[in-house]
């Protein structure tokens, strides 16, 4: 069957002589988008944002402490939630500068982050078991790759209310 056969740059011949509408400009055209499209795939698969915050938290945790307590966690959650501020406190201090303009996307990109992190915070945010002295060995020796998350164990922390404080904020899974 010749109709399905996969057409390469290698398959199509004399590339350079062709016309803009024809057969072989409209094949070459698809060869180009199917690479452009699977180099795009290719770095979405490298992009992790879940295995990112992990290693964000590995680091931030001191390497002294064997584990952490719920309130550390919720510590370095702010900490977290906050890691970006400096950098929106200082886009909008060149932004007031004379004139007010408008916002960069930099700009909105960080703060649009930092409201969705902060919504995933207060219903829930997932992160290792950092309550647990094994699970915390196992993110110090995990390199950061997608395949092995699922031996970590996660608990998903919620923002503690500030009119109530039954200790009721921690689920596992």
């Amino acid at each position: 069957m010749k109709g399905n056969r996969k057409i390469t740059l290698r398959t199509i011949k004399n590339r350079e002589d062709i016309h803009p509408y024809s057969r072989k400009a409209h094949q070459l055209s698809r060869v180009y988008q199917r690479r452009e499209k699977m180099a795009k795939k290719e770095t979405q698969k490298l992009n992790n944002p879940t295995g990112e915050r992990w290693l964000w938290f590995r680091y931030a945790f001191d390497e002294d402490k064997k584990l952490a307590t719920k309130q550390e966690m919720h510590e370095l959650i702010e900490l977290y939630l906050a890691r970006n501020d400096e950098e929106i406190d200082q886009l909008e201090a060149e932004r007031e500068k004379g004139h007010r303009k408008p916002k960069t996307p930099r700009q909105s990109h960080l703060e649009a982050l930092r409201e969705s992190e902060m919504n995933e915070y207060i219903s829930g945010m997932e992160l290792p078991n950092m309550t647990n002295g094994k699970i915390i060995k196992l993110l110090r020796e995990w390199d950061g790759d997608k395949n092995s998350m699922d031996r970590i164990l996660t608990i998903k922390l919620l923002k503690p209310s500030e009119k109530e404080d039954n200790g009721n904020d921690m689920e596992t899974s």
